[in-house]
């Protein structure tokens, strides 16, 4: 009965906190891709050329040019406990021209039942939606 007990109480410490690293874990990415979009289209300002941002088959960000060369990549899925489970884009790809404008479009990142939406207008404003699923 004892250790019927201590497990009840560990389970109802463990669980809340096992919650909290799923909304940590996703508040940090999209942060991270956020902060990346915006550079994406500061980039483009900058450079006075198309910039493009795509993911690789693991989950990557990858910031392209014109010519389709890599800019720059980052990694979103963070490692270990914070992995996320999935990113998606769509359409498959947002685009910043050289003034700065954006392809309106949305990053999706997923972690157990809630999920973050980033979204970049096509004015290249760029702000994060929460959800449940």
């Amino acid at each position: 009965m004892t250790a019927l007990a201590m497990l009840s109480i560990l389970a109802a410490v463990v669980l809340p906190a096992y919650d909290v690293l799923d909304r940590v874990s996703l508040h940090r990415s999209a942060d991270l891709a956020a902060g990346h979009l915006i550079r994406a289209r500061l980039g483009a300002l900058a450079r006075g050329e198309k910039v493009r941002v795509s993911l690789d088959p693991n989950g990557r960000l990858l910031f392209l040019d014109v010519a389709g060369r890599r800019l720059s990549s980052v990694d979103l899925g963070g490692q270990g406990l914070l992995a996320l489970d999935s990113v998606r884009i769509r359409p498959s790809s947002i685009r910043y021209n050289a003034r700065g404008q954006g392809s309106p479009g949305s990053l999706y990142l997923y972690r157990g039942h809630r999920g973050v939406r980033v979204v970049s207008n096509f004015v290249g404003r760029v702000r994060r939606q929460l959800f449940h699923f």
